[in-house]
Parts: structure tokens; sequence; C-alpha cells
């Protein structure tokens, strides 16, 4: 089966609007401090040239603080480009996934659940459905492990049992959407991270949860080894109804 054209759209589109809004708040506050930074500036140029006690230098300064002021609107914060980079991110976990699709798994990307959530990526296989949600983890030397105590996962400084509990959200979310579409199919969905970045582990992987955290280089392989869930016959009943247009296209439509 194809994949979906456009993983990591939603998230693609998220980061756009956040740059829009950010650029156009950026540059409003610029030229709000422009006026009276310019006017002081004038002032204080012209009361040095007129005392003669001093050579005036403060248009100089205006101007370049100006342009300096001015290159901070062109880079966008953090919590914007985050946005950006996991849009990568899932682009690169449905290039990984692509070869089990063209072995007849079922993949989908970017796919809505209820009015607000998305599930990055459906995965339906002789290892029944794997709801995997997207990590792009690139801090410069940050792992992902468990606390001591098993009690939290932790991405460098950064607790992330937040997003364990997101993908079981996302889990649960599927499987009640899917039920239907599937009748008749075992509608066990097992929530998974792929970590794009920081390594996860001592192996790659681990399991937190409930939640399989593992790095995405992994992932293809990780579920071509799952023992059998779904028969041939169960897989293509499921491709059947993913395509565009069926049951399960219509209860995970393409998030917009």
């Amino acid at each position: 089966m194809a994949i979906r054209v456009g993983p990591g759209q939603s998230a693609q589109q998220e980061y756009k609007r956040r740059l829009r809004s950010w650029r156009t708040s950026a540059r409003r506050r610029f030229l709000i401090g422009l006026a009276p930074v310019l006017a002081l500036a004038g002032v204080l140029e012209w009361w040095i040239g007129w005392h003669g006690i001093g050579v005036p230098l403060f248009g100089h300064i205006a101007a370049l603080a100006v342009v300096l002021a001015w290159c901070g609107t062109l880079t966008a914060p953090q919590h914007v480009r985050a946005w950006r980079s996991g849009a990568e991110g899932e682009r690169r976990t449905a290039r990984m996934l692509a070869p089990l699709a063209r072995r007849g798994a079922v993949i989908l990307h970017d796919r809505a659940l209820g009015k607000v959530a998305n599930l990055d990526h459906l995965a339906i296989g002789h290892w029944g459905i794997a709801c995997i949600n997207t990590k792009n983890w690139q801090a410069k030397g940050a792992r992902v492990a468990v606390s001591p105590d098993g009690g939290t996962l932790w991405y460098g400084a950064h607790a992330q049992n937040r997003e364990v509990a997101k993908a079981h959200g996302e889990a649960r979310q599927a499987a009640a959407a899917l039920r239907r579409p599937l009748d008749g199919l075992p509608v066990d969905v097992r929530p998974i991270i792929a970590v794009h970045g920081a390594p996860v582990g001592r192996r790659g992987i681990l399991v937190f949860d409930g939640v399989v955290v593992i790095e995405a280089r992994r992932l293809r392989g990780y579920l071509r080894k799952q023992r059998r869930v779904l028969s041939p016959a169960e897989v293509a009943q499921a491709r059947q109804a993913a395509k565009p247009g069926q049951a399960v296209d219509q209860a995970l439509p393409p998030k917009e």
C-alpha cells in the first residue's frame, strides 16, 4: 500500500502559523520601540554637538542597535522551531517505515484524533497495530533513560512522563476509532515512541510504563521481529479498509 503523502504536514503547518504569529509580534514590538530610540539618540546627538563636549556618536550607536534589534526578528525562538524539527522527524520516520508498506503493511501518517489531537503514524502488520509518536530530540549529549527508581523517563534533564501518558492516550483513542472499521480483528493498539537523535537506554530500546521507547533507526527491525498477531488475510482486510474513503480512512482522516 502506498504511503499517504504528507507525514509531518500538520506539524509543519503549525510551525508556519506560529512563525508568522511570532514575526508579526516581534516586528510590531520593534516598530513600537524604534521611534523613542531614534528620538532619544537624535536629542543626545544634538545636545552633545551643540555643547561641544564630545564626539556625537549616539546616532551611530542607535543605528547599530536598530540593526541588531531587526536581526533579532529574523530567528524564531526554540518553542517555534521545535514544530519544524518535529515535522522533520516525522518525515524521517515515514521514510524508515516505507519498506514495510511496500511489503504489504498498512502505514498511515498524520491522522486526526478527534478535533485537536493527531496521530503521527499508524502501522498495521503481522505485529498487530502500532501507534507511533515521533520525537526529534537532538540536544547535544542528552540521552533517554529511566530514573534509578523506575518512576521517571528522562530525556537529558527533562522528564517525559507526560509524553508517555500522551502515547497511552493516543493508543486508546486510536483503538476506539478502529474498533468498528476493523470489525472482527483484534484491536489492541501498541504505543511506541520513536526517537531521532538522542540515544535510548543502553541498547537503543526500553519499555517504560508499557510504552516502547526506541531509537527510530531500530523501529522497522523491531516491528519485523514481533510475534504474529494478524494473519496475512487479516492484514489484507485492514489494508482494504485503510484505502482512501474507506472505513479506516474515515475513522482516522488525514489531519487538516
